[in-house]
């Protein structure tokens, strides 16, 4: 069985020196990824609702909110930027313990620009907070909390956060214990609110309350040792599981190595759907008029979060498989508009909706990403045609390679950041390891402009 406090141990002896070359690299890929969310976020409503709540508060610090302009405290910083790179939907997940990057990412950021980290602090930081946050998350996610209607990515991610912040913040054992148990008591996060804002905020509050918990356990405040096993538990809380035993890696054992780049803008559970459907529609030769149907065969799961098949913004549309398939059918790129509040109203996405069949399989095993979604397609000349949707295009098993993952960094900056800092920007992550001050990238991502001299 681990324990609240052998996680703590794990937080306080891991370090750089356990992770080789090859992690590391994958960590600023999947910086490099979120950071670009983060940026683009920042034109989104919700980002934009989630700025204009910080400057509210009036709250001077230290981190900045990218492509925003302004400063705030870390706290505020991770809050903002969590949700504004979640609002995209291009979050990066594994699974089968249904986690992201988007909340954790720009909290060690956020917390890292006020402490002036270095790169290799950062990307500690990081990979022990994600494998904190991922294992128990691979046994609990499809081990009793979904069926209860807790998202276990914000829940447990603000258990990642804190490890995360912890780290940063130089806590020992027992203060990283607090720490741990501290944001058990903020962690939250809700399955029904999959398709509104409330959805994308709950990354930014697993961003905001680790930190502030870990900054709480530094000062004093305390919380119970053994808050994470045993019954009433935090484990038994979120799925009904008070013993598990699962183990935290180091080299390249590792959850962080298991994550899947995402390229559309909607739920990850569409990514291979949209992909086998472009491929049959390129290998086949039809366009979307030629089209009578699609039936995609699904766990009893997935209706539960994909869930609306007209949706009226574009909140829903990334919850829509409706609306997802008629976006591969279209023909056109994929971009952020694809699942827009404009693209929503577009007759010609609409046309399509109706011709999207969810066939449920009651006898699949529950889970949110299950194996495997059997696709076919019925064309008005009779043909039928079939493909077996198990692997996107950006999973660990066919990854983004690092040209892919610019540019969909660059895509998201495009009109928000000038290209020439946006480049800068991208050289500044992938040297992250050298660097010795995390403030000069997040200047640029924050005011569209370098660091200088006498800049604060």
């Amino acid at each position: 069985m681990t324990t609240t406090q052998d996680v703590a141990a794990y937080i306080v002896g891991t370090g750089y020196g356990d992770f080789d070359a090859e992690t590391v690299h994958r960590a600023k890929a999947l910086f490099l990824s979120s950071l670009g969310m983060m940026v683009a976020g920042s034109k989104t409503p919700s980002g934009q609702v989630l700025a204009e709540y910080a400057k509210s508060a009036g709250s001077a610090g230290e981190s900045g909110i990218a492509g925003m302009g302004f400063r705030t405290s870390a706290e505020l910083a991770a809050f903002v930027n969590a949700t504004a790179a979640h609002s995209t939907e291009l979050e990066d997940d594994s699974w089968p313990e249904a986690m992201y990057t988007c909340h954790l990412i720009p909290a060690v950021f956020a917390l890292g620009e006020e402490l002036q980290s270095s790169g290799k602090d950062i990307i500690e930081a990081f990979i022990i907070g994600y494998e904190v946050q991922a294992r128990p998350g691979m046994i609990l996610t499809n081990g009793g909390a979904t069926e209860r209607g807790n998202l276990s990515a914000p829940h447990l991610g603000a258990i990642g956060v804190a490890a995360a912040a912890s780290k940063l913040l130089g806590l020992d054992q027992h203060k990283t214990t607090m720490a741990l148990s501290l944001a058990v008591s903020q962690a939250s996060g809700s399955t029904r609110q999959m398709g509104t804002g409330a959805h994308l905020f709950e990354a930014g509050v697993a961003g905001r309350n680790g930190i502030t918990a870990a900054k709480l356990a530094k000062l004093g405040l305390t919380g119970v040792t053994d808050i994470l096993e045993g019954p009433k538990g935090y484990f038994d809380a979120l799925a009904g599981m008070p013993e598990i035993d699962f183990h935290l890696g180091t080299g390249k054992d590792l959850r962080m190595m298991e994550v899947g780049f995402k390229k559309y803008t909607a739920c990850y559970l569409m990514q291979r759907v949209i992909d086998g459907i472009m491929e049959l529609a390129s290998a086949h030769e039809f366009s979307a008029d030629d089209v009578a149907e699609v039936i995609v065969e699904v766990n009893l799961t997935f209706p539960e979060i994909i869930k609306f098949p007209k949706p009226k913004d574009g909140d829903e549309a990334r919850f829509s498989l409706h609306h997802s398939v008629a976006v591969a059918l279209s023909g056109e790129d994929i971009t952020m508009w694809s699942f827009s509040d404009e693209a929503v109203l577009d007759p010609a996405l609409q046309k399509h909706w109706d011709k999207t069949t969810i066939r449920v399989n009651p006898d699949w095993p529950r889970a949110i990403y299950g194996e495997a979604n059997p696709v076919t397609i019925r064309l008005k000349d009779g043909r039928e045609v079939e493909k077996l949707c198990a692997i996107a295009h950006g999973d660990p098993e066919d990854s983004l390679s690092d040209t892919e993952v610019g540019h969909k960094y660059m895509s998201c900056c495009d009109d928000i950041l000038t290209p020439e800092n946006a480049r800068n920007a991208e050289g500044l992550v992938w040297q992250l390891d050298k660097a010795n001050d995390v403030r000069d990238l997040m200047h640029i991502l924050t005011f569209d402009r370098p660091l200088t001299v006498g800049t604060q």
